[in-house]
């Protein structure tokens, strides 16, 4: 840890937010805060309950199958640690994992479970869970990026 006692220079970044596990998260608007003395770099990411809603939301909507690390995302979203999350759908821990880290193939059925249960977090939904499956109203879905407007995340962009 730093004990430098003068204020950090800060400047507004775009930064690839891997920290929420995926590789696909683009954030413009991060504020990078940089320490002359040490050399360290810490960044300021506002409101993250939002922007990891945000995510949460446009994984449920992309087509195709989840990844096993958006899977991680998603649970972790819930709040639910691997062995309360493995016992709520029926699956062994090692199991969990193995498709959380890419080592074991993801079933449909799994995948449309997990996306129901992140959708019943979302309240405010403005449109129908059945018509997704059955009028295969899913999106592409290859990166996401966010900017950062006051306090609040927006989506900027996804492909």
């Amino acid at each position: 840890m730093c004990t430098n006692p003068k204020d950090l220079k800060s400047s507004s970044v775009i930064h690839k937010y891997k920290e929420c596990g995926l590789d696909n998260v683009i954030l413009h608007g991060v504020a990078r805060y940089h320490c002359d003395k040490c050399g360290e770099e810490y960044f300021g990411f506002h409101n993250l309950e939002k922007l990891h809603g945000l995510i949460a939301l446009h994984l449920v909507l992309k087509g195709g199958l989840l990844t096993g690390k958006e899977i991680r995302f998603l649970r972790k979203h819930l709040g639910y640690a691997g062995n309360v999350f493995a016992k709520l759908v029926g699956y062994e821990i090692e199991h969990l994992s193995r498709i959380e880290n890419g080592k074991s193939p993801l079933k449909s059925t799994f995948d449309r479970l997990v996306r129901m249960l992140v959708l019943e977090k979302f309240p405010d939904r403005h449109y129908k869970l059945q018509d997704l499956f059955l009028e295969d109203k899913f999106m592409r879905l290859d990166w996401l990026e966010f900017r950062l407007s006051g306090k609040n995340w927006i989506l900027k962009k996804m492909a």
